[in-house]
């Protein structure tokens, strides 16, 4: 009997069980037209990656110094056009969310929402907030499409076809209050800003996402909730410690982790409370990050960690570690360190993993005219 012969929901029961690997979904799509047809339909991978993965498939990084994208496998067969994006615009990554990349020119003139997959491009005008200290985030609004219980198959739209919020929050140097302030990409325009008085810098590094709330770290170990809906700000208190990130822990709820020599702590926050969940030694993983030369014996490297966090992927399931023999990738849930980069730079602070729902090859625009 070959899969011709099955009937249509057994071919419907058994791709739901793939993997949701570009590998494997592009290896599935050349069984049989009937998988071709299933594996090329958005709606049903969108639904794939939300119930065998919770998140997109995470295919690398994106890096300001210098403006390229790193694959974590070489094998991969997904592209990331870079020759899409129009140079001449100095632009900069800024977030990366399910799928779309969030850049903003450094003049502060404009944001463009970038789709690679797809290579559609949208732009919104900033509001004003160049040169002062500030912090931006992208909401997808696919999960809000499909209703309560998420999108269905057949009927949820593809992240790239979905609506989106560009999210900044800011204050000025010194005693300004905070600010925060949302487009939507359904009205075209930016909301009324909220404002909270004076109270903590925001610390130069990225935000998270948990629901419609934006959590950004602050100085003096504090952190800004931002409700997008209400537009309301509020501040709360964190772990006191350094080298950390902010991650969405469980598709719900925030987590914060942090690293000291070789070991990761992370902690969930529940009812107002910070909770500590898991401690990691990553020497017990890889014992040659023990054994390489420390950053202090190099003048070069001398300000940085023996480990430092430098990214976390959407749904917070990789981290991306800074160290002296490499940048590498956590998996939190199997502990897979992995090196994906071999090159050490100094001045490596921040990247921005970007996760892709895979769509086939012959639906990858390879190069999008400017």
């Amino acid at each position: 009997m070959t899969t011709n012969n099955l009937p249509e929901e057994l071919h419907l029961e058994i791709l739901k069980h793939l993997s949701p690997s570009p590998k494997v979904l592009a290896r599935a799509s050349a069984v049989c037209r009937e998988w071709r047809r299933v594996l090329n339909d958005p709606a049903f991978l969108l639904e794939l990656y939300r119930t065998r993965r919770g998140a997109p498939v995470t295919q690398g990084y994106f890096d300001n110094l210098p403006l390229r994208f790193v694959h974590v496998n070489a094998g991969d067969p997904v592209r990331i056009p870079l020759d899409s994006i129009d140079h001449r615009t100095n632009w900069q990554f800024v977030d990366c969310r399910h799928g779309r990349v969030l850049l903003r020119d450094r003049s502060g003139l404009q944001f463009m929402v970038w789709q690679p997959m797809t290579g559609d491009q949208h732009f919104v005008q900033d509001k004003g907030s160049c040169g002062i200290q500030n912090s931006v985030a992208l909401i997808c609004e696919c999960a809000a499409e499909g209703g309560d219980d998420g999108p269905k198959v057949g009927q949820a739209k593809p992240c790239h076809a979905s609506h989106f919020r560009v999210v900044v929050v800011s204050n000025h140097v010194g005693t300004g209050p905070l600010h925060g302030v949302v487009f939507s990409s359904v009205t075209r325009l930016w909301s009324e800003s909220a404002e909270l008085p004076p109270t903590y810098q925001i610390r130069p590094e990225p935000s998270v996402v948990v629901g419609r709330m934006i959590y950004q770290p602050l100085f003096d170990y504090h952190i800004l909730a931002f409700d997008t809906d209400k537009l309301r700000l509020a501040t709360f208190e964190r772990p006191k410690w350094d080298n950390v990130r902010l991650l969405n822990v469980d598709g719900d709820v925030l987590g914060l982790v942090g690293a000291l020599g070789f070991t990761l702590r992370l902690w969930v926050r529940y009812a107002d409370a910070w909770v500590m969940r898991n401690t990691i030694d990553l020497s017990n993983i890889h014992p040659p990050l023990s054994t390489a030369p420390l950053p202090k014996t190099n003048p070069r490297f001398a300000l940085m960690p023996p480990v430092k966090i430098i990214g976390v992927a959407d749904g917070g399931d990789e981290l991306f570690l800074w160290t002296m023999i490499g940048v590498f990738m956590l998996s939190v849930e199997s502990m897979e360190l992995k090196k994906v980069n071999g090159t050490t730079i100094h001045h490596m602070k921040t990247v921005y993993p970007y996760g892709a729902f895979y769509i086939p090859p012959s639906t990858v625009h390879p190069k999008i005219a400017t």
